[in-house]
């Protein structure tokens, strides 16, 4: 049996500024393959959506259409290389049912980007877990888990993402 110090450790990058933030997006949505749900975790202003902006840039979106689905709770960026449906579960704390986005769906016609997922169990769908911290104004901490597909793993580390 494999205890905590046998799994491998989450990978981390430090982000200067929300152009690296967005440049880790694109970076990641280049390797996004439909199916893919991706978990983002993080408080208020920590680069949620401009993550999201730059996965749609990476898919080969209009990035200047991303906007906080906070209040809408879901949108739908099409026009890339999949679609790309980015939900956020703020609005709806932890009550959500998710029935409501029916996943299943979108996750075969493209993949999905949830804000807040800490607020519903997203464990059905194999999410990517990505957490983002800001422990300065300018300065992210973004972690993804290590079992996430190696494809997401090289793009979360590339150079760029460093940038």
């Amino acid at each position: 049996m494999r205890d905590a110090r046998d799994r491998p450790a989450p990978l981390a990058r430090s982000l200067v500024g929300a152009v690296a933030t967005e440049a880790l997006g694109r970076d990641l949505g280049r390797a996004v393959a439909s199916g893919d749900l991706l978990a983002l975790r993080g408080e208020l202003g920590t680069g949620k959506t401009t993550l999201v902006r730059g996965l749609v840039a990476g898919l080969g979106g209009d990035p200047g259409r991303v906007a906080s689905p906070t209040f809408v709770l879901h949108r739908v960026y099409r026009g890339g290389r999949l679609t790309l449906h980015h939900v956020d579960l703020f609005r709806l704390g932890t009550e959500v049912d998710l029935a409501l986005f029916a996943l299943d769906d979108l996750l075969d016609g493209g993949a999905v980007v949830v804000e807040w997922a800490e607020l519903a169990d997203l464990d059905p769908y194999r999410p990517v877990r990505i957490h983002l911290e800001a422990p300065s104004p300018d300065v992210r901490i973004a972690t993804i888990e290590a079992t996430a597909p190696a494809r997401l793993r090289d793009a979360f580390s590339s150079r760029a993402a460093s940038t």
